[in-house]
């Protein structure tokens, strides 16, 4: 299969990258500045070994220029990003083309699907611990390196529209853990609350979770932001699995925990955030439930990048 990777960084590169070496047909799609990065090689640090990989890079003009389709399109780029990625990768999409986004959130599977069709979109999800840390390297700072996906409950006739067994073995490398499962829409929602209320804590409180679960009403207020998370994904019918809320509910609990989010490392450091996507859209599905702490992360975070588009234009 001829797989192409939307993006090269943390998730698309070291992913990606693992599929490379593990002998898989993988081309980078990215901009002229980062295939410029990469063009002396892509470094992966992980505790599973250090590597370095010569990477196959293709730019959005080059595409353009010579439409070519892929079997697979996983799309690593960051949400508010989706828009160009979808226009810069559209020659590569086929009749048969598998597009399987690697995003947070819910409203790129609307996006996608109006673009290229619902059939034609699976669910994906990623859970890794990294980051881009100079032009060419990317970091695993832990074992953690799972990719997860599936069809959709939404979308009629996807589980025997592809061979996802072999898809599922394409997508499988030494150095990272690749399930297939029967609905992507339970881990997407999954993913939605737990990476939504971390989000919210660490933007609003502005320090880790354990700062955060430390103060007088702490507790509290990490309890009541998680509590808005599960309830609207309960009322969508996706529930938190109680074996994942426990697990959730002590990492929340931990007073020494110096865990952050990576939106909450980006607002740090000036960068953009996914307020609309993590935010915005959870609000817009909340069927009623009250979330008043969500609301005021929304708030917060439409602050920031409004003052961020403020200095930018200075």
């Amino acid at each position: 299969m001829r797989i192409l990777i939307v993006g090269a960084g943390a998730v698309g590169g070291y992913f990606g990258g693992r599929l490379a070496l593990a002998g898989r047909d993988i081309t980078f799609l990215v901009r002229e500045q980062r295939a410029e990065d990469l063009r002396s090689g892509l470094h992966l640090r992980s505790p599973h070994g250090n590597v370095t990989l010569q990477p196959n890079l293709l730019t959005a003009a080059q595409l353009a220029s010579a439409p070519q389709p892929f079997d697979v399109v996983l799309i690593s780029t960051k949400a508010y990003s989706l828009t160009g990625a979808m226009q810069d990768f559209a020659p590569a999409v086929a009749p048969h083309t598998v597009i399987i986004p690697l995003l947070n959130g819910m409203r790129h599977l609307d996006d996608l699907s109006a673009r290229f069709g619902a059939q034609q979109v699976l669910g994906g999800s990623v859970r890794i611990i990294g980051d881009v840390v100079d032009a060419n390297t990317i970091e695993q700072r832990t074992d953690l390196g799972e990719l997860t996906f599936g069809p959709r409950a939404d979308v009629a006739g996807q589980s025997t529209r592809f061979d996802l067994q072999a898809l599922h073995r394409e997508l499988s490398a030494p150095g990272m853990v690749t399930l297939l499962v029967p609905d992507a829409l339970v881990i997407l929602w999954q993913k939605w609350w737990i990476l939504a209320s971390m989000n919210g804590i660490c933007a609003l409180s502005g320090g880790t979770l354990g700062q955060a679960a430390s103060t007088p009403h702490g507790p509290q207020f990490c309890t009541g932001v998680l509590h808005e998370c599960t309830s609207i994904a309960q009322s969508n019918g996706y529930p938190p699995q109680p074996h994942m809320l426990a697990e959730h509910q002590a990492r929340l609990a931990d007073l020494s925990s110096p865990l952050t989010t990576s939106m909450y490392r980006d607002m740090q450091r000036g960068f953009a955030v996914e307020a609309d996507h993590i935010f915005g859209d959870l609000l817009q599905r909340a069927n009623g439930v009250d979330a008043p702490r969500l609301h005021a992360a929304y708030v917060r975070l439409k602050v920031y990048e409004s003052m961020r588009t403020a200095a930018h234009n200075a």
